[in-house]
């Protein structure tokens, strides 16, 4: 019954913001204050949920920089995770078909942030690539390479797709280590326990065509997650 209620107040801060970023949209072109309303919907639901979360590494990022966060997926709450986490102004890429939803679609897509269509490869690849020209205008971009969350809490394999994003705006990525989300909202099950979240963000690392990059970040991504 507790994780309903968290649920009904959750949602009810998701509109809020959704209503709060359509409005502002048309005079946030820099989305500057889009940025400071996703820290508002990420503190929200994690002081709803019970979520308390500890950061490291964030002494490693420059704020003024864009970059890319490359991190492992374990749970819905991954997302308000990072928008509390990452002090960058930052955006994400989720499935295209949500922007559809009335109110919180339209706040994600006024709110510049980057719908993907998974079943069509090409326009897949356009979304990327617009994606690659926010970072170009000082906008990170977080991403999560293994495309879906985690069934078990451990790290999956790393989908390629992903990195068109980086070959397009050559900006270094970073990655990023969520530890604990899993428990706070496990894969097929609706529950939503307090509980808390580990952030770690390893030394930014530039972009190279080299095939064992993408190997090279998750490697790092694991040893983060290990190190707890």
């Amino acid at each position: 019954m507790f994780t309903y209620v968290k649920a009904l107040f959750i949602s009810l801060h998701c509109i809020l913001i959704a209503v709060l970023t359509i409005l502002v949209s048309p005079f946030d072109r820099n989305g500057k204050i889009t940025h400071l309303l996703s820290k508002v919907f990420g503190n929200g639901i994690l002081m709803i949920a019970g979520v308390k979360v500890s950061t490291s590494g964030t002494d490693k990022l420059d704020k003024s920089k864009s970059y890319i966060f490359v991190s492992n997926h374990q749970s819905y709450f991954d997302i308000p995770v990072l928008m509390h986490s990452i002090p960058n102004n930052v955006r994400f890429v989720y499935r295209e078909n949500l922007t559809k939803i009335p109110i919180l679609g339209w706040g994600m897509y006024l709110g510049q942030y980057i719908p993907i269509n998974r079943e069509n490869v090409r326009e897949a690849m356009k979304s990327l690539k617009k994606a690659a020209e926010k970072l170009k205008r000082g906008i990170s971009v977080a991403i999560f390479p293994e495309g879906t969350r985690s069934f078990d809490g451990a790290l999956g394999e790393f989908k390629r797709g992903m990195f068109v994003i980086a070959d397009e705006a050559k900006v270094e990525l970073v990655p990023t280590a969520i530890n604990g989300s899993y428990s706070i909202m496990p894969r097929n099950k609706f529950r939503i326990q307090s509980g808390n979240v580990k952030v770690t963000f390893g030394k930014p690392v530039p972009y190279s065509k080299d095939k064992v990059l993408l190997e090279n970040i998750k490697q790092q991504i694991q040893s983060m997650l290990e190190n707890k």
